[in-house]
């Protein structure tokens, strides 16, 4: 009897638990959850007779050693910090190990371990990444089968908020790990945009951004990731004049978001003390610059509301769409912040945990989408033969739906994708050893399949020669 351990129940795992508990009996395994809460482990396994929830201390090296040592595949929700000592934990023990998580350059550092203790690791096999991985693959490799040269590749991801539970003007809710939402993107973005390296400082990040339209869903936006040229040579994509990788948010996002990384408030590099004693508008109001005025305009410029001050700062009307989204998130109020003390990006994460937070009966949602252009070859009508390059571009875009507060869009998404990794493993049907990310056709194909088969499927849709 084969040994599965999932390290972590957080709101991301429900789908992926439920998957491998469902397939235990027929694949002859035991799935054991550990948490660092022990209710939330519980809640996740709910009594099944396969299942074992556990308390798991990831920094207790006794404990994680031991765990891991009694199972087989281990799968890591964990924190992206404490992945470098499961995966050295893995590699001694020799268990194989399935996670979301980026590889960093530290871990790429254990390849050569990896391989010679005949293990795979199979990283960044989630939803972005992960699913965009394996989607863009999928396409990538039959057009470059067909004969077509790839010359331009842009791919980008929003975890959103369903339709039906859209009521805010941000357009947006919390439906992942809210400090990451607080602190996307800081550092400076890398691009490639016709044959140029393009860098975009964080400070400059949500003002880069591209537009398009989805049918029956409105119009949305794409801000440049962290590095999308490490993907060029995973992806095979030497010859491509233009690779971006990018998150996705509805219109009117990105400019709001921006007015707050301006300000300063979503800089976690220092603490305010006594925070609970200012209110938001107060808080906002530390912000504004200063005005080296006569006394007597000074008063003038004090006696004005923050919101007109703001709107002043940005060179704004106070009926802004900007300034009534800051507006709709408390940031003009008089109610005083939460928390005793915390960096503003911990402040503004509090802020945002309440005025975004998924209400009972919402539901979130998942866009993803690719652009490819390419060059192929094609016969003319002539009835000679002859052959011409048409430059072409297609789209494959993904919407997905969560089902309830429990199986939700992102919680399929990305925890099918580490289950069905796990499968493969069991089965004995991948000749691997290293560490991967999702790119190789045995590992997408199968996965992608049977995604579909599950309501999780891609429309392509071919665009006329010179479209956009």
């Amino acid at each position: 009897m084969k040994k599965i351990l999932v390290l972590g129940a957080g709101r991301s795992s429900s789908v992926l638990i439920s998957y491998l508990l469902d397939h235990a009996q027929e694949w002859n395994t035991t799935v054991t959850v550990g948490d660092h809460s022990i209710d939330h482990a519980a809640l996740k396994v709910q009594d099944h007779h396969r299942g074992l929830a556990i308390k798991f201390d990831a920094t207790d090296e006794l404990q994680r050693k031991q765990t891991i040592l009694q199972n087989d595949i281990v799968v890591s929700m964990l924190p992206p910090l404490l992945h470098f000592a499961v995966a050295k934990d893995c590699i001694e023990f020799k268990k194989h190990l399935v996670t979301a998580s980026y590889v960093t350059p530290e871990m790429h550092r254990l390849n050569e371990d990896v391989k010679k203790a005949g293990l795979l690791f199979m990283y960044e096999m989630g939803l972005d990444p992960g699913i965009d991985h394996m989607s863009a693959m999928k396409v990538i490799h039959s057009i470059q089968h067909q004969g077509g040269r790839i010359t331009s590749f842009k791919s980008g991801t929003g975890g959103l908020v369903a339709p039906e539970s859209d009521d805010n003007p941000w357009h947006y809710k919390v439906t992942w790990n809210p400090r990451n939402v607080v602190l996307a993107g800081q550092g400076t973005a890398q691009y490639m945009e016709k044959g140029v390296k393009k860098f975009v400082p964080y400070h400059r990040l949500f003002t880069a951004t591209e537009k398009f339209k989805i049918n029956g869903l409105g119009k949305f936006e794409a801000y440049p990731n962290r590095d999308s040229l490490q993907y060029i040579p995973l992806y095979g994509l030497q010859n491509a004049d233009t690779i971006l990788r990018s998150t996705l948010r509805k219109e009117g996002y990105c400019e709001a978001w921006n007015a707050l990384v301006q300000l300063g408030m979503t800089d976690d590099t220092y603490t305010i003390e006594n925070a609970s004693s200012l209110s938001y508008s107060q808080w906002l109001a530390s912000y504004l610059p200063a005005r080296n005025l006569p006394e007597g305009d000074k008063k003038k410029h004090r006696s004005k509301s923050v919101k007109d001050r703001t709107a002043k700062f940005f060179e704004r009307g106070n009926k802004n769409d900007m300034i009534m989204r800051l507006e709709w998130l408390g940031l003009f109020s008089e109610e005083k912040i939460s928390l005793d003390h915390g960096t503003p990006a911990q402040i503004l994460q509090n802020l945002i945990e309440q005025k975004w937070m998924m209400q009972s009966g919402d539901n979130d949602m998942i866009v993803m989408r690719h652009e490819f252009g390419y060059d192929s070859e094609v016969v003319k009508e002539t009835g000679t033969g002859e052959q011409k390059t048409e430059h072409l571009q297609k789209t494959s875009t993904l919407v997905l739906m969560g089902d309830d507060s429990v199986n939700t869009a992102m919680a399929k998404t990305v925890g099918l994708p580490m289950a069905m990794m796990v499968k493969l493993l069991l089965k004995h049907e991948l000749f691997l050893t290293g560490i991967h990310i999702p790119v190789m056709s045995q590992v997408y194909e199968p996965v992608l399949k049977e995604l579909e088969e599950r309501g999780i499927a891609f429309k392509e849709e071919l665009l006329p020669a010179g479209n956009k």
